[in-house]
C-alpha cells in the first residue's frame, strides 16, 4: 500500500490528476493485480475515486474536473476533444451548464455514466474531425476552439436524430473568427447539407450580430 501511495502522491499527484492502474504498476514496479487491489481500498477510504475499470482519479487535485478525464477515456492523445454546449460554456458563449459532458470522437461510443460525470461522445467524420486547442484551466484536455464549437453543433444538429436544433442564445467572444466557421462548412460534401449549414450559420451570424450592436447602443447611451 506504501508503494502505492507513495506513486501517487509523490509522483502522479505532481503531473496529473487522473491516472490508470498501469501508470502506477510502472512506477513501483508491482504486480497490476496488486496495484488494483491497493488503488481500490484507496478509493474505499475515500482518498482516490474510480472513474472506470483501470482509471482513477484525485478529485481534490486543483487541476481535477470532469474534463480532465477526457483525454484519459481515448487510446490515444487527442482522439477525442470537448465540443459544443460544453465548449461554448467554458469559452463564455453560452451560460447554460449541460449536464453532460459533450465529447466529439471519430468512433461511435456509448455515454459513459461516472462517479465524477457523464460523458456523451458525438461522431464526426474524419474530415471535419479538428480545429481543437489545449485547454489549461480546470485540467488540461483538448477543446474545439469557439469557431469549431459552433461549427460542431451545427453540423450534428442537421445529422440524424436532429440533437441540438434548439440552442440558448449564444454571444460570440472577441476575436471571433466567422471565415473559420465557412471553411469548415466548405469541407462539408455532401452539397445540401452544406448549403443547410451555410444557410443556418448565416441566420446566428446575423443574431448574433443584431445583439451586439444593440448591447453597444445600451452602453452609449448617457446616465442618467
Amino acid at each position: 500500500m506504501k508503494g502505492v501511495m507513495r506513486a501517487i502522491w509523490s509522483d502522479l499527484m505532481t503531473r496529473t490528476p487522473v491516472f490508470t492502474t498501469a501508470d502506477v504498476a510502472e512506477i513501483t514496479g508491482m504486480a497490476r493485480s496488486n496495484v488494483s487491489r491497493d488503488l481500490a481500498k484507496l478509493a474505499d477510504e475515500g482518498l482516490i475515486v474510480r472513474i472506470r475499470r483501470g482509471l482513477w482519479a484525485i478529485a481534490s487535485h486543483p487541476d481535477f474536473s470532469p474534463y480532465a478525464v477526457v483525454p484519459r477515456l481515448f487510446k490515444g492523445e487527442h482522439e477525442g476533444y470537448v465540443s459544443l454546449l460544453s465548449a461554448m460554456n467554458l469559452h463564455g458563449m453560452i451560460d447554460q451548464i449541460p449536464r453532460a459532458v459533450h465529447v466529439v470522437t471519430i468512433t461511435q461510443r456509448a455515454r459513459l455514466v461516472t462517479p465524477v460525470g457523464e460523458y456523451e461522445f458525438h461522431q464526426i467524420g474524419p474530415e471535419l474531425f479538428g480545429g481543437q486547442v489545449p485547454y489549461r484551466g480546470s485540467g488540461n484536455f483538448d477543446i474545439a476552439s469557439p469557431e469549431k464549437s459552433i461549427f460542431d453543433t451545427l453540423y450534428l444538429s442537421a445529422r440524424k436524430g436532429r440533437r441540438f436544433t434548439h440552442l440558448p442564445e449564444i454571444e460570440l467572444p472577441g476575436g471571433f473568427s466567422p471565415a473559420a466557421v465557412e471553411r469548415w462548412i466548405a469541407k462539408v460534401g455532401l452539397e445540401p447539407l452544406r448549403l443547410g449549414l451555410q444557410d443556418r450559420w448565416s441566420r446566428y451570424a446575423m443574431e448574433a450580430a443584431g445583439r451586439w450592436r444593440r448591447l453597444e447602443a445600451l452602453e452609449a447611451e448617457p446616465t442618467r
